[in-house]
């Protein structure tokens, strides 16, 4: 097939960009005719999101909070100042099939709109993976970046990809992105190893199953056992395939910090996945989180902000950045970000969790907390009778007893189903039966439970002096008390 590329000269242009260092990658459209192609359309997106966040010297917007304009009718300036972005990149996918036509064009915005630079691509799909990275360096000539020499290199990088193998991996990665329930990861697992059946040499797609594997790990879906080798073996199979995939090397990170409890060789691979990409939101915000384990608190914060500016409306990092506030104890400002998380998605589960324990500490906010209790043991678990217990406890005994009625129902579930011990023992914790929390976290060090690194929360501050406690702390390799 002829590659063939049309410029189009824009006679209006007076001349360069002028100080853009922020950028939006706005969702392209898909005028393919056809709306089974939608989630190619929302890959070409991801990739020149990708492509463009490799760069250091540029701030760029991650991909869910620019999905929330895929059909908004706000002009580009009200886009650019909710984004607060200096340009904003806008596209058309026209063909897709053996070969893909694609459009876009970058726009200055403020202080009025300015054309800058427009371009159509034509490729066969083998040679898709080339476009991003041409389209890449073409925006960052336009408005001037300077690039290192290892992102030049980086950019101007792109193997062929098998049509079939590119094509499952990206309706697995649609599917991972509008991720809800655990059929989604089902769906989206599939597609990953269907793309590995088609090109076992495809380092996305191992990528793809180590992020699958790593959120049932975090949700107590699958036992750390199982799931924490299955998403560390993925990692390391992406890195081996493909070094510069920021994407395993971040999941790579989660697994050491979270599963293997290897402090060390978390701190290396965070550097690695940072170096990289530089620009995704959601790795500052779970590298933040380790800063907060490993004792940094201030820069945990600094990162945590830097994630919230990177992508704005995105449930997830509001999250995050409300439990680095709450290890901060700074409570109204964790609540208020928990919040805000919640005005973007109503009752995300990381939020309501959050909100739980930070009310716990709050004086008069027991009621508030068993509500945000009951809505995370909804989303998380899907099983009636906790929240059942939850209120016959509360009417019974009050905020204590509805905890310890919690803790007990979630113990009643396990001849059915896996739940991690830490949540059972942070109901214990609530409920103030210390030697009952202290039991289930250490079963929770028995299958390296993920969520025993966040044992530094104010919420386990009532069980901290206990030796049993202060023995946890030294058998994971965190700080123990200074006084003891």
């Amino acid at each position: 097939m002829v590659i063939a590329a049309v410029v189009i000269a824009l006679l209006f242009l007076t001349g360069p960009a002028e100080a853009i260092d922020s950028i939006a990658v706005l969702p392209l459209k898909n005028l393919t005719g056809d709306a089974e192609q939608e989630y190619f359309v929302d890959g070409v997106t991801d990739e020149l999101i990708g492509q463009l966040a490799q760069i250091s010297a540029l701030r760029v917007i991650s991909r869910r909070s620019v999905m929330r304009y895929k059909e908004s009718d706000k002009s580009l300036p009200e886009i650019a100042r909710e984004l607060n972005v200096d340009a904003v990149v806008e596209g058309t996918v026209h063909q897709v099939g053996e070969s893909v036509r694609i459009r876009v064009q970058l726009i200055d915005v403020l202080p009025e709109e300015r054309n800058l630079w427009a371009q159509t691509y034509d490729r066969a799909m083998t040679d898709v993976l080339a476009i991003y990275g041409e389209m890449a360096r073409a925006i960052v000539g336009e408005i001037q970046v300077k690039l290192t020499a290892e992102e030049e290199t980086r950019l101007a990088s792109a193997r062929q990809v098998n049509p079939e193998a590119y094509e499952a991996y990206l309706r697995g990665s649609y599917q991972w992105m509008k991720f809800v329930t655990s059929g989604d990861l089902d769906i989206a697992e599939k597609y990953f190893d269907l793309a590995l059946e088609k090109d076992p040499s495809y380092a996305p797609a191992y990528a793809g199953r180590a992020w699958v594997w790593i959120v049932r790990n975090q949700w107590g879906w699958s036992p750390p056992e199982e799931a924490g080798p299955k998403a560390k073996a993925a990692a390391l199979r992406a890195i081996e395939l493909d070094e510069n995939s920021a994407g395993a090397h971040e999941a790579l990170a989660l697994v050491r910090m979270l599963i293997d409890w290897d402090w060390d060789g978390a701190w290396e691979s965070w550097r690695r996945s940072l170096e990289l990409n530089t620009n995704v939101a959601s790795a500052k915000a779970v590298y933040a989180h380790f800063l907060m384990i490993m004792g940094h608190g201030e820069e945990a914060l600094i990162h945590s902000e830097r994630a919230v500016v990177l992508d704005p409306f995105n449930p997830l990092v509001r999250s995050f950045y409300s439990f680095v506030l709450y290890s901060r104890r700074h409570h109204d400002e964790a609540i208020a970000a928990a919040r805000e998380a919640q005005r973007i998605q109503p009752d995300f589960p990381i939020a309501t969790n959050a909100l739980w324990w930070i009310m716990h500490e709050k004086k008069g906010m027991e009621r508030e907390a068993l509500e945000a209790a009951k809505v995370f043991a909804r989303v998380t678990y899907n099983d009636p009778r906790i929240e059942a217990a939850l209120d016959e406890g509360y009417t019974q005994g009050g905020y204590a007893e509805a905890m310890k009625r919690g803790a007990e129902a979630l113990i009643a579930r396990l001849p059915e189903t896996f739940c991690l011990p830490s949540d059972i023992a942070m109901f214990y914790t609530m409920a103030g039966e210390k030697n009952k929390a202290l039991d289930w976290l250490e079963k929770g060090l028995e299958i390296h439970d993920p969520m025993l690194p966040y044992l530094g929360y104010p919420c386990f501050d009532d069980i901290r002096p206990d030796p049993r406690f202060q023995d946890l702390l030294r058998r994971i390799g965190l700080p123990v008390d200074k006084k003891e």
